[in-house]
């Protein structure tokens, strides 16, 4: 289990403590599936003691492992990716100086995050700019403002792909990416393309199957 380093920065503590609660939570959840499912098989197989029972629970057994073993491999990746954030956001907010800007979500929030237009003031050769990025999708708990706020950010090289921190004026951060607007939406569009046409398929082929099992 990940815990929060003794260096987080502030802004993160709440989103460190929230991420560690929810995994416990995902684990608790699994055990109590896993039990149950055990329980009620062994309680079927016990009642009536029949070879079929008693092989129906050996063959739960067997399947019970690796589904564990994968349940566990997801929740160790999950947390991984997560702590991985954070440690890169914690890093940006202790070495990056912090720029005065505005942050101006564009749109609504979906599985790759919310897209957002962020406003950067003038940096030593750098003039005044805006660029846009994603709002990390994984801390979800962490909703971001519903309009332009002012916020305090943190970056590198404020170049697609570069990691960002947005420190809103109530202590709370926003995590996230540069992003190239239009190869983002134009990815979302090719997505929204593909489900429609996987959805099609879907539907044309229950409809030949039910024809046919009449």
């Amino acid at each position: 289990m990940t815990t929060a380093p003794v260096f987080l920065h502030a802004s993160l503590h709440a989103l460190a403590v929230t991420h560690r609660r929810r995994l416990r939570l995902l684990r608790l959840l699994l055990f109590i599936v896993m039990a149950s499912a055990l329980i009620g098989e062994m309680s079927i197989a016990l009642s009536y003691r029949s070879a079929g029972n008693l092989l129906l629970l050996g063959l739960v057994a067997l399947l019970m492992l690796p589904t564990v073993v994968m349940m566990g491999g997801l929740l160790w990746y999950l947390d991984h990716v997560l702590s991985k954030a954070l440690d890169g956001a914690n890093a940006l907010l202790q070495s990056c100086t912090p720029l005065t800007g505005r942050l101006k979500p564009l749109g609504p929030e979906s599985r790759a995050g919310t897209l957002a237009e962020l406003h950067l003031p003038a940096d030593g050769n750098a003039p005044a700019r805006s660029i846009y990025g994603l709002i990390n999708p994984s801390f979800r708990w962490n909703a971001p403002p519903r309009h332009e706020v002012e916020v305090q950010l943190y970056g590198r090289d404020w170049m697609p792909g570069s990691d960002w921190v947005a420190l809103q004026a109530d202590g709370v951060s926003l995590l996230g990416k540069v992003v190239d607007r239009t190869a983002y939406e134009r990815r979302q569009r090719i997505l929204r393309i593909l489900i429609l046409v996987l959805l099609c398929v879907v539907l044309v082929a229950a409809l030949v199957f039910g024809k046919a099992g009449h």
